[in-house]
């Protein structure tokens, strides 16, 4: 994983500074998916696929599950005719080559899966690997890279969206997406790793530290992300300034 620049660690250490993450965390809330339930949706849909990406047994049937969850505009657009060629653990573990080059993952999958843009590739790899990735969507760009002048806050992402005439996009086609997305994944382990030594617990709920997924208190990327969208979909919403 490429060492962050110098320049926009302070922009991230800016961000620790400012943001409470553990509340952010709990504030998440998507389709009725709540920390005070649980967050039921997404801890099945990781719980699901992390097994499956383990088992190298993704398949189809997983990328529509996260395209319903996530309101994707044309699920019958999806498909992927050779999911058996990803070999994305090894031994029970990820592969190395994932946190070493996070750009190389997201392009892999962008290039395999016909139908799921950047956000979705990312999302996959949220949900298989959260002890490495964390999605990328709009409301993040919005507020964190470029496009919407009116959201953004904080200048991390060499990154754009665009107003597709009904919605937000994040184009694959801008130069340097992959890359920026792998800029995205060493911001949230630094941001994790930072959280964790600085003795500030991730307040997961119960379910997610019995189940294994996680211990106690630990910030994984995903996690942060998950805090992260919360304070974003706040900043667009126009309840934090």
């Amino acid at each position: 994983m490429t060492p962050i620049e110098s320049s926009i660690q302070e922009h991230v250490n800016r961000l620790l500074h400012d943001l409470d993450f553990p509340k952010f965390y709990k504030s998440y809330e998507w389709k009725g998916d709540t920390w005070k339930k649980g967050f039921p949706d997404l801890f099945c849909l990781e719980q699901e696929i992390s097994h499956a990406a383990q088992q190298h047994s993704l398949g189809l049937c997983h990328l529509l599950e996260i395209a319903k969850w996530g309101k994707h505009p044309n699920p019958k657009k999806i498909s992927w005719p050779g999911p058996n060629k990803l070999t994305l653990y090894i031994n029970d573990l990820p592969a190395s080559w994932l946190k070493a080059e996070p750009e190389k993952a997201i392009s892999l999958i962008k290039g395999q899966i016909h139908g799921f843009g950047p956000t979705y590739a990312s999302k996959l790899l949220h949900f298989a690997f959260p002890q490495i990735f964390g999605a990328i969507d709009t409301r993040l760009v919005r507020v964190f890279g470029k496009g919407d002048l009116d959201a953004q806050r904080y200048p991390l992402l060499n990154l754009s969206v665009k107003w597709s005439g009904e919605r937000w996009a994040i184009l694959s086609s801008q130069p340097g997406w992959a890359e920026e997305y792998g800029k995205w994944v060493g911001i949230l382990n630094y941001i994790a790793d930072s959280l964790n030594k600085d003795g500030k617990p991730c307040p997961h709920p119960q379910k997610y530290v019995q189940s294994g997924l996680r211990k106690k208190g630990i910030w994984l990327p995903a996690d942060v992300e998950t805090a992260l969208f919360s304070y974003a979909s706040q900043v667009i919403s126009g309840k934090k300034d």
